[in-house]
């Protein structure tokens, strides 16, 4: 009788195993007191570094260093420029002008012919010419190929202060108006007297425009007392205005010269200081007493 074959049990590949693991074996992780950006040496290194920047730039800002150099970079690329450009200049346009003197334009506008016209430093010259007297505002343009147009905008005067021995330009809103030389018409403005004169003209052209025939005679005026006016015509005249109802007061002057010829008779001085009450001074002196006003 023969055996019955023997079933071979069936066994699984084994991997290879090394016989040792040279991977070396990693201890758990351990945590360190503060993190890298909190050691207090490294944070005191970063804030001195902020520090001594933050510092730094604002002393080169103080100084005007930084200024400065942006200036000599603006300089720099304007050079630049003008050696590349076509463009040249060969005529200056004024507009507006009046009192300045060309020589004066001229030196604020700081160019010449040949110069590069993208070369000029339009803003510069802009603050330039607006630093002279007589000009309020000013623009400047380029108009290609040749051309730097200027276009001024000039303070008008219109009185002349008198203190002591010096005669200053007025303008209409009391600025004093400093000029190498008397504008064109100067001897047909108003001459001013008195401290404080300037600070008050916008008052006094306020009350003239209510008699313009009256404004047109008139030759000069003194602000007396820091308080009010006197008028002087050009015959001569002397008009005292009160302190209060100044307005009121001439239109009352300009009803009575218009029915009796008051300013061009023989009176001096025509006192309107109190209310209700008109004074008239003759040229030889002596106050003759008139009735209410």
């Amino acid at each position: 009788m023969s055996a019955a074959p023997r079933k071979t049990a069936s066994r699984k590949p084994v991997a290879n195993r090394r016989d040792y693991d040279r991977r070396r074996k990693r201890g758990p992780m351990r945590k360190t007191g503060r993190p890298v950006w909190r050691q207090p040496m490294l944070l005191g290194l970063v804030v001195l570094l902020l520090g001594c920047g933050g510092g730094g730039g604002w002393w080169a800002w103080r100084e005007g260093w930084l200024v400065t150099v942006q200036n000599h970079i603006d300089a720099a690329s304007r050079s630049v420029v003008a050696a590349v450009t076509p463009f040249k200049l060969s005529d200056v346009t004024v507009e507006g002008r009046d009192y300045v003197e060309r020589s004066a334009l001229l030196t604020a506008l700081g160019v010449q012919t040949g110069d590069s016209l993208l070369g000029i430093d339009l803003q510069a010259a802009r603050k330039r010419l607006e630093g002279i007297d007589w000009v309020a505002s000013a623009t400047v343009e380029r108009r290609l190929p040749d051309t730097l147009y200027v276009t001024l905008k000039e303070r008008r005067a219109v009185a002349i202060w008198q203190s002591g021995e010096e005669y200053t330009l007025i303008d209409r809103n009391g600025r004093t108006v400093r000029a190498s030389r008397m504008p064109p018409g100067a001897e047909k403005l108003l001459l001013l007297g008195g401290p404080g004169a300037p600070e008050h003209v916008g008052e006094l052209l306020l009350l003239l425009a209510y008699e313009p025939a009256l404004a047109r005679q008139l030759r000069a005026a003194v602000w007396v007392g820091q308080r009010r006016w006197n008028l002087v015509l050009t015959s001569g005249v002397e008009i005292w205005l009160p302190e209060e109802d100044a307005v009121a007061a001439l239109q009352q002057l300009a009803k009575l010269d218009a029915a009796h010829k008051l300013l061009s008779r023989e009176y001096g001085v025509v006192d309107l200081r109190l209310p209700d009450k008109l004074y008239l001074r003759k040229r030889s002196g002596g106050d003759v007493p008139s009735g209410p006003a």
